[in-house]
Order: structure tokens, then sequence, then C-alpha cells
């Protein structure tokens, strides 16, 4: 929970919003249905009532479980590549680029 539940003063009512994910996040209905549930149980029951939403909050938040599976996916491509399953495909050759034509 955020410290501005416990201290309440103006300077916490001020600076509240920058430890919110509310302005600009693809986190912040989440995190508005997870206050919701708290507001509704209080702290002690809402730790076991809203524990999914807690749960889904951080994975929004931090992203760990999206980061794991595409360091997965990475791995098993070099794993391939290793094994000659694959190949990467060849580069561009040398000085390849050709400018547009200029319409004059």
């Amino acid at each position: 929970m955020p410290i501005t539940a416990y201290i309440r003063n103006p300077l916490t009512d001020l600076t509240g919003m920058m430890l919110t994910n509310q302005f600009m996040s693809p986190c912040s209905r989440l995190e508005e249905k997870t206050v919701n549930c708290y507001e509704a149980y209080g702290a002690d029951k809402g730790s076991v009532n809203c524990k999914d939403l807690v749960e889904d909050l951080y994975e929004c938040v931090t992203r760990t479980k999206e980061r794991a599976r595409a360091l997965e996916m990475i791995f098993e491509r070099e794993r391939q590549v290793k094994n000659g399953q694959i190949q990467y495909a060849d580069g561009p050759k040398h000085d390849a680029y050709q400018p547009p034509l200029s319409p004059l």
C-alpha cells in the first residue's frame, strides 16, 4: 500500500498521484479495481480476498512473465540454430542500399 494511506498531509496530497499508475498507464483500470477491492474489504481481509487482483496488478506493472516468455523464446531459437535445425538468413550485400530516384 502507498504511504499516503498511513500518513496524510498536504505534501502527500500533492505527490500522491506520482506513486500510482493512474496517469497514462495500461495498468490504471486494474489498479482501480484493486484499490476498490481493498476499500470494500479493508486491509486485513483485502490481502486475502483481493490476492488475485494484486497478483495481476504486479504482473501488469513488472511484466515478469512476459519477459521470461520472451527470453525463453530467444533461448529456444539459439538452441535450434546451434543444433542446425534452422539457419539465420544471409544479410544484405555490402552497399546494397539504393536510394529512391527523385521525381524531378
